[in-house]
């Protein structure tokens, strides 16, 4: 009873990270998550002038290693903790103040963003928290440039199933159902590349192209 109620708890911290406990969940997921992470940096294929986004940033781990490469024109990010987007606008103030990194407070299924914005996103274990994928992917489309690429970076289905998370809010998916959520969309040129870490087991980091908008 008691292992089921704190997996339930974590379970809700991880989709929304509050409090102290929170606050130090962030600080661990950075860590926690840096394989999948560094995955994702890899394949973004950052170039000068690039405009990234990211989704659901947590403690910041991948916009810092995106700052680092002093590439991209403008790194975004939007969250919807509040106590996360705190600690990386303290994180990143020097840049925020440059206008070099953007960070709001707000949800996937809406972006505060124009039309093709940006020309590259990315998100690392937030899948799970999107209860209308088909939404998300739509606006992430809108927000893309032509040729603008999507890489999302997710546990298997079969490892939350294992863990338990999915007795508690987290949305499992096969690697066939994001791919065709994201044909779906709009996107084209849609692969999967697996992942392995000894934390996560195998993993996934799917990427997509939005195709020319008329």
């Amino acid at each position: 009873m008691i292992i089921n109620k704190f997996r339930a708890f974590l379970a809700s911290q991880l989709g929304f990270p509050k409090g102290w406990f929170g606050k130090l969940l962030i600080r661990f997921l950075n860590s926690n998550n840096a394989m999948m992470n560094d995955l994702v940096l890899q394949h973004l294929n950052l170039q000068a002038d690039d405009r990234v986004l990211e989704i659901g940033f947590g403690g910041g781990y991948l916009i810092e290693k995106i700052a680092n490469t002093a590439l991209p024109q403008l790194i975004a990010g939007v969250e919807q903790s509040q106590d996360a987007l705190d600690l990386c606008e303290h994180k990143f103030r020097t840049q925020i103040n440059k206008s070099e990194i953007e960070l709001y407070l707000a949800d996937a299924m809406q972006l505060p963003f124009a039309d093709r914005y940006v020309n590259k996103i990315c998100s690392v274990n937030t899948i799970y928290f999107w209860t209308e994928l088909s939404k998300v992917f739509r606006e992430c489309f809108r927000v893309l440039a032509d040729d603008g690429e999507l890489l999302l970076s997710y546990n298997s289905k079969d490892f939350l199933e294992k863990q338990k998370f999915a007795d508690h809010g987290f949305i499992g998916y096969e690697v066939s159902e994001i791919e065709a959520a994201l044909k779906m969309a709009g996107f084209v040129n849609v692969t999967t590349i697996t992942g392995y870490s000894d934390r996560h087991q195998e993993f996934f980091c799917t990427i997509a192209t939005a195709a020319l908008k008329s």
